[in-house]
C-alpha cells in the first residue's frame, strides 16, 4: 500500500503551519501555500494554517494532524515551534528543538563544523553594541568583509562592507543583535539539500552583484542558478560528504539545507545549516532535489511521510 493510501485509511490530515510574526513571514506564507497545494495534488486532506504570531493554532489536533512546520526564521528555526509541538504530543516532520537551536546559532554551528574539519572563512564575533572599530576588522579580515546576524535566516540583516562608510551604515543592525564579521569570498554560493540524512544535488547560485541577500533571493531575475552546479567531481563529492556530516553532527532529522561559498581562487567555506528552508517550487531545496530526480511533489510527499512514520512509531 502506498503512503497516501495508508494516510487516507487512518483518516489523518496534513496541517501546514506557516506565517508567524518574524521577519520572514511573507516568504513562509508563499512556502506554505506551495506545500499545501502539493499535498492536495496527492489527494490528501490538508489544512493550511497561517499563524498570526508565535503560538500553535487552537484547531491543531494531535490525534489527526500530521504537521509540516514551514515557519522560516524566528519561532520556526530557532527551536521554539518544535518545542511547542513536542510538548503538545504532535507528530511533525523536521528537526527537533535541540538541532534547531544549534543550527540557528551561526556561531555554535560554525564551531561544530570546524570541529568536523569543514573549511571555514575567518571571522570575528561582534556582540551587540560592542562598537568594534572598523580598522580592527579591516586588519583582521581584509576588505571587503561580510556582516551577518548570529541568529536569523534568509540573509536578513546581511551587509557587504567595502569601506568605513558602509560599516557605519550597519551600526543600527549591529546595535540590535550579535553579529559575525566574515572574510568575503568573491565566488558563488553553493547549497546541498539533505533528505533523510542523504545529501542530494549541489546547486550553484550566481547573484547579480555578488551577494545573495534577501533581495536577490526573492526578486525574480536577480540570481542565476546552475542545477546541478558545474563543479569538479572531487568538490561535488566533498560538498555532499560535508553536508551529510554536519547534518548528523547537529542531530538534524528529515531534511535541511547546507550552504557554502566559494572564492575566486577556488577556496570553499561552510556558511550555515537551514533547518526549515524555503519550500516553493523555485526554492533551493527543491532545486537540489531536482538534481536527483525528485519533483517538488515527490519532495513534499517524502516530508509528509516523515511525519506519518513518526506518528505510527516507525521512526
Amino acid at each position: 500500500m502506498d503512503v497516501c493510501s495508508e494516510i487516507l485509511k487512518t483518516r489523518c490530515r496534513v496541517a501546514v503551519l506557516c506565517g508567524g510574526a518574524g521577519s520572514e513571514r511573507a516568504v513562509s506564507l508563499v512556502s506554505g501555500r506551495s506545500v499545501a497545494g502539493a499535498v492536495r495534488n496527492h489527494g490528501l486532506p490538508c489544512d493550511l494554517m497561517q499563524l498570526p504570531g508565535h503560538e500553535l493554532p487552537a484547531e491543531l489536533d494531535r490525534g489527526r494532524h500530521l504537521v509540516l512546520p514551514i515557519i522560516h526564521g524566528t519561532y520556526g528555526e530557532d527551536g521554539r515551534l518544535s518545542a511547542d509541538l513536542d510538548r503538545g504530543g504532535f507528530a511533525y516532520a523536521g528537526c527537533d528543538q535541540a538541532s534547531s537551536v544549534i543550527c540557528f546559532d551561526k556561531l555554535a554551528c560554525k564551531a561544530l563544523a570546524a570541529h568536523l574539519g569543514l573549511p571555514m572563512a575567518r571571522d570575528c564575533y561582534l556582540p551587540a553594541r560592542s562598537g568594534v572599530p572598523f580598522a580592527r576588522l579591516r586588519d583582521a579580515l581584509g576588505l571587503p568583509f561580510v556582516l551577518k546576524p548570529r541568529w536569523d535566516g534568509s540573509s536578513v540583516g546581511l551587509h557587504l562592507v567595502r569601506n568605513e562608510e558602509q560599516y557605519a551604515a550597519a551600526a543600527g543592525d549591529l546595535s540590535r543583535t550579535d553579529y559575525l564579521a566574515e572574510v568575503y569570498l568573491d565566488g558563488c554560493d553553493l547549497t546541498v539539500g539533505v533528505l533523510g540524512g542523504d545529501p542530494m544535488g549541489v546547486v550553484a547560485i550566481h547573484p547579480e552583484g555578488g551577494l545573495y541577500d534577501y533581495q536577490h533571493k526573492y526578486t525574480s531575475g536577480m540570481s542565476r542558478y546552475e542545477v546541478p552546479a558545474k563543479l569538479e567531481n572531487e568538490l561535488t563529492v566533498n560538498l555532499r560528504n560535508w553536508s551529510r556530516g554536519i547534518f548528523r553532527a547537529c542531530a538534524c532529522r528529515d531534511l535541511a539545507r547546507v550552504d557554502f561559498r566559494t572564492g575566486a581562487d577556488g577556496e570553499v567555506a561552510f556558511l550555515e545549516v537551514n533547518t526549515l528552508p524555503g519550500m516553493t517550487p523555485t526554492s533551493l531545496l527543491p532545486k537540489s532535489a531536482q538534481c536527483v530526480g525528485l519533483t517538488f511533489g515527490d519532495l513534499v510527499l517524502r516530508w509528509v511521510r516523515f511525519a506519518f512514520d513518526r506518528k505510527e512509531g516507525r521512526i
